[in-house]
């Protein structure tokens, strides 16, 4: 099939197709963060402070500059996993997004907070001595009852190859453990 314009050159179905192609991923572009696949043990290394807790509150704000939004989320700790924050206690983990003013900062792999829901953060301090997530949505993993869920949704995950000099995809999906199981595996890095 070939289309016809007046005074051109006639265009083939599959160059109008390549164009159709290129217009979509110019227009809808695709949201992913690639990132290097973080195994528990990994998190529990690359963090200060890793702890259960519930969510009580979360609040978006300005930096002082009105340039960037971030995301203020209020935790009560029910567990202390590494660190020193002990149960009880509330702290406060600052992460770069959110919406404010009608203004709205986010990317893709960034976690976001509800409150009320539980779940189990692994964090560090920021160089404002906040504490933020480590590793995007990895860094946070929600708890229901027992059962901890790892969610890598929008994000591409990637692992060294075998030769250890480049990296490839991984095949990212949920999976749940038990917080037990998540204990020993956080008690168990070195």
């Amino acid at each position: 099939m070939r289309f016809e314009t007046a005074g051109r050159k006639p265009i083939g179905l599959r160059r109008l197709s390549m164009l159709a192609i290129t217009l979509l991923t110019v227009v809808w572009p695709v949201q992913a963060t690639i990132m290097q696949r973080l195994e528990i043990e990994e998190l529990a290394r690359k963090s200060t402070d890793v702890f259960y807790g519930q969510v009580l509150a979360t609040q978006s704000y300005w930096n002082a500059e009105r340039t960037r939004i971030y995301t203020a989320v209020t935790v009560r700790i029910s567990e202390t996993f590494k660190g020193a924050a002990r149960a009880g206690e509330t702290v406060r983990v600052v992460q770069l997004g959110g919406e404010k003013d009608g203004f709205k900062t986010d990317y893709a792999g960034r976690p976001e907070f509800t409150a009320g829901e539980s779940a189990v953060l692994f964090t560090t301090h920021n160089h404002r001595n906040e504490l933020t997530i480590v590793g995007l949505k990895q860094g946070k993993m929600p708890v229901n009852g027992q059962i901890v869920t790892r969610d890598f949704s929008g994000i591409v995950l990637v692992e060294r190859a075998h030769s250890g000099k480049q990296f490839q995809p991984v095949k990212s999906y949920s999976t749940q453990l038990t917080l037990t199981e998540l204990r020993r595996r956080i008690a168990s890095a070195k």
